[in-house]
């Protein structure tokens, strides 16, 4: 017969009742308020940086606290006596761009960390809000601190705090684990499989010798000079990463940490004391990864609000080596951009990191592309991580995959000989014109593959010279002015050159030339006739084009571009100005914005030219007015190449006829002209010894019999400040250098291609 279970039952049910009886209730602690604000009488008691209202102006609520740009509000709540230590806040955003960020962040004395963070998207005025548990290190904290923070490129980036509250468990903490803090979801600690980026996943084993920046000095050590650039690098038996980087890295203390020297400073910018411009701006970057690529999310020219610095971050890689102690390794290439100016000071950053956490960061830049000011900077700093999900995160890893995909072919200069051993080139003469001190990087592309240099610094070869980012300069005058000029001829007709200055910039009434007459054409010729000194380049060296360079504010540098008086009929004499080529963008930009197409003319460029022509994401930003992502394109100057990037562009004008795709994109008459295959529109004689040819913001180069040649040709090319060319040649072949010891030479290199093939039929 079948024992009935209900008595035994019963009988457990009593027992274990009994037992939990005599066990503490581990819901039944209280939490208590330790601290709370609505704002709504002011911030009393928090201390401020930078421009904050107690009455949040421009106002969204009443008595929100807003903060303008990189302002922060901190206040410091004692939590003696409690633990279980919680956070509520509540916040909102207004006007972020791509790299601006409001943050909610608390401190427990190593470090700042955000426990909330509102992006571009989410900055309509909206509030948002959370609470975070159980902050590890909060318990029993004399010195716990709570912050609201902006970091905003611009005064018209707010940020606005409504609500704070700080509460935890009166009483003596539990001596049983603690429950971890619960946070935004972030990532998987397992990384995605490779594959999707080429040459992913890696196949090494790990196992690396390593002396510099080893697992002891990324989290231990300090930093007291630059190293060899090697320890940033990629090791060639690198194992997959053990982790997933997805969320936000900020760095700590930049503003007061770090080495520096000078190499040149022909301005005197800084001297023996201290200046910030011997530190990084602040550091406040989202980055996700794909295999063992690690990407930023912002990839172009970043507004960061510092005094004399912006930053542009490069791609990266992620990956694992056995002595690590079970944490992956990153690094990443970034520039430092002067204010205002094209200047590139390169650099690399590397760290340890795991699912939740980072070593410190070591950094240092030891190159640049830049004639007057050249300079070392190292350092390490502490980090924060705060892994989440990043909005959109596989648009950003699948467009980086494809990226990486279009690349052109890349072979090391060296391979030029090897590929083509019957013309007997000599590649030791490509690079040879310039000091190989002052040299950052040369190429030369034929027959679609790009055959390229390595990238020197004062300490050992760049760790990513393929993605280093070198400035154009005045190649902008040829890859934005003019192609943007093309492209507008493509569009609407070729009757756009003939236009007048005068009808799109209305400030030409401020000038002391005459602008009556003056064409799109003219202008893009450098032939307005409003100068005032005629000797070759004279004026563009002069105080007046000074003034035009230093000058921030829109309205301040189309006045310096109008501040020189009439001497010559349009179209008649040439004179080199940067600030008319500002001019003509501005013309431009005002014309495309009257057919209806957009009001943005770099934006037009960038989604109908550079897009398609797939440049790296970080070309698609310029230097602009204001120090302001919205401000007028600088046009003459203000890109930044790869060397792909560049490869491309001359390419698409050199070989490809202006199509992309099977569509023609420039209008193919006037970049005839510019490539001198109209022997009846050569352009403006230049003025200075020898004479080049200079035609819609091109110069071309003659070369005769006097040169062994058996015919005459002409070889246009783009030319910028302190030591950089492009040069694109009749037999299909383009020669590349961007230096800074104001070298031009290339003509040897010219010669040398036409072993390649035949510059004359």
């Amino acid at each position: 017969m079948k024992r009935s279970v209900f008595p035994f039952a019963l009988t457990l049910f009593l027992l274990l009742a009994l037992l939990m009886a005599g066990m503490p209730n581990p819901v039944s602690a209280q939490q208590t308020q330790i601290y709370s604000t609505n704002f709504n009488t002011g911030y009393s008691g928090w201390t401020t940086s930078g421009t904050v209202a107690g009455i949040a102006s421009p106002s969204i609520v009443p008595n929100s606290v807003s903060i303008r740009g990189t302002a922060s509000i901190t206040r410091a709540v004692s939590t003696v006596g409690y633990s279980g230590i919680s956070i509520t806040w509540n916040m909102a955003a207004s006007s972020l761009e791509s790299a601006d960020h409001c943050y909610i962040e608390y401190n427990t004395g190593s470090g700042w960390t955000a426990i909330g963070i509102l992006n571009d998207g989410q900055d309509n005025s909206t509030f948002f809000n959370g609470t975070t548990n159980n902050i590890a290190g909060a318990d029993q904290n004399a010195n716990f601190q709570v912050r609201y923070r902006g970091n905003g490129a611009t005064t018209g980036d707010y940020c606005y705090a409504e609500d704070v509250t700080v509460t935890g468990t009166a009483g003596t903490p539990p001596t049983s684990t603690p429950i971890p803090p619960t946070a935004t979801p972030g990532p998987t600690s397992t990384p995605p499989p490779g594959g999707s980026v080429p040459g992913d996943p890696l196949t090494g084993s790990g196992a690396v010798t390593r002396s510099l920046l080893t697992y002891a000095n990324l989290t231990s050590g300090t930093s007291t000079a630059p190293v060899d650039d090697s320890a940033f690098a990629l090791p060639s038996n690198a194992a997959m990463p053990l982790h997933a980087f997805e969320g936000l890295l900020v760095l700590n203390n930049e503003a007061t940490s770090g080495g520096f020297n000078e190499v040149k400073d022909s301005y005197a910018y800084t001297g023996n004391g201290d200046n910030p411009r011997k530190h990084l701006p602040e550091f406040s970057f989202e980055f996700v990864q794909n295999g063992s690529h690690l990407i930023p999310v912002n990839q172009g020219l970043s507004i960061t609000g510092h005094q004399y610095w912006n930053y542009i971050i490069g791609p990266g890689r992620a990956w694992s080596e056995t002595t690590d102690n079970g944490w992956s390794r990153a690094s990443f290439p970034f520039a430092l951009v002067q204010r205002n100016a094209n200047c590139t000071h390169n650099g690399v950053m590397t760290f340890l990191f795991n699912g939740s956490a980072v070593s410190n960061v070591r950094y240092q830049i030891t190159q640049e592309t830049c004639a007057y000011y050249k300079i070392n900077m190292w350092g390490q700093l502490s980090a924060t991580y705060s892994p989440y999900a990043v909005a959109n995160a596989d648009t950003y890893k699948n467009n980086h995959a494809v990226e990486v995909g279009n690349r052109l072919p890349t072979k090391s200069i060296a391979e030029l000989a090897t590929d083509y051993p019957a013309s007997g080139v000599n590649t030791s003469v490509f690079g040879s014109g310039v000091t190989a001190a002052h040299m950052t990087t040369y190429g030369v592309v034929f027959n679609g593959v790009n055959y390229v240099s390595g990238c020197g610094t004062r300490y050992g070869q760049y760790a990513y010279c393929g993605v280093m980012r070198v400035p154009s300069y005045s190649t902008a005058k040829s890859a934005m002015a003019s192609m943007s000029l093309m492209r507008l001829g493509q569009k609407y007709g070729s009757g756009v050159y003939n236009l007048l200055i005068k009808d799109y910039v209305p400030e030409y009434t401020g000038s002391v030339g005459v602008w009556t007459n003056v064409t799109f054409n003219n202008t893009i010729d450098m032939a307005t006739g409003n100068y005032r000194l005629a000797g070759y380049e004279s004026d563009e060296g002069g105080s007046y084009m000074e003034t035009f360079f230093l000058a921030e504010p829109y309205s301040s540098k189309i006045t310096a571009a109008f501040n020189f008086p009439s001497k010559a009929a349009p179209g008649t004499f040439w004179n080199y100005h940067s600030s008319d080529t500002f001019i003509l963008g501005r013309a431009m930009q005002n014309y495309l914005n009257a057919q209806g197409g957009g009001s943005d003319i770099f934006n037009m460029l960038r989604d109908e030219v550079f897009v398609p022509l797939k440049l790296s994401a970080g070309t698609m930003t310029s230097l602009r007015t204001d120090n302001n992502t919205t401000g007028q394109v600088f046009a003459g100057y203000g890109l930044f190449w790869t060397q792909d990037d560049i490869a491309k562009v001359a390419l698409l004008l050199n070989n490809q006829n202006g199509v992309i795709d099977g569509t023609q994109i420039l209008q193919p008459d006037m970049l005839a002209d510019s490539m001198q295959d109209d022997s009846t529109d050569r352009g403006m004689n230049t003025t200075g010894t020898p004479v080049f040819k200079y035609n819609n913001g091109f110069w071309a180069k003659e070369f005769t019999s006097a040169d062994g040649y058996t015919c005459s040709f002409y070889t246009p090319f783009m030319s910028g400040y302190g030591g950089i060319t492009v040069v694109m040649m009749p037999n299909g072949a383009t020669y590349y250098y961007f230096s800074d010891n104001e070298e031009y030479s290339w003509s040897s290199s010219v010669n040398e291609a036409n072993k390649l093939a035949p510059h004359c039929p």
